[in-house]
């Protein structure tokens, strides 16, 4: 197992983030936690996800901000996993959601458009990171707070 400073597995950690945009979210209603498969997207050093405005997810995150991201690792036949924890919220500002639709690869298909009231922006602000590099044993944990805005 490499240990890395944590300077540099923040680094790390973020680069793996940005090419691997498909994440599993969890959220929690009641005692229940739900966990779903998201694109997580990354704009301004900001983590974000785009959802219908009728899923649960957006009711869940109004109760409750607390919320744990798991990104997939895959490489060399090998696996591994980042899990971010850390709070959400749902953005109102409507400049940062129009941003922010630009930034969604798949905005188009399924909204009209920013203003669209179908459209609902979460921002993710991670607060911790658990990481285990694919094909170590151990994982590493780091504070990923410094980067939430």
């Amino acid at each position: 197992m490499s240990r890395t400073s944590e300077s540099a597995l923040q680094q790390e950690i973020l680069s793996w983030i940005r090419q691997n945009q498909y994440v599993y979210l969890a959220t929690v209603d009641k005692r229940q936690p739900h966990v779903r498969p998201m694109v997580m997207f990354v704009f301004d050093d900001r983590f974000f996800f785009v959802t219908f405005t009728g899923d649960a997810k957006v009711n869940q995150i109004a109760n409750n901000k607390w919320v744990e991201v798991c990104v997939p690792l895959h490489e060399s036949g090998n696996t591994g996993y980042i899990r971010l924890t850390g709070v959400a919220h749902i953005v109102k500002n409507p400049a940062l959601k129009a941003e922010a639709a630009e930034q969604c690869f798949f905005f188009d298909e399924y909204f009209r458009g920013y203003d669209d009231p179908d459209y609902t922006l979460i921002e993710f602000m991670p607060e911790t990171a658990e990481y285990l590099r694919p094909g170590e044993r151990y994982s590493q944990t780091c504070n990923l707070k410094r980067y939430s805005g």
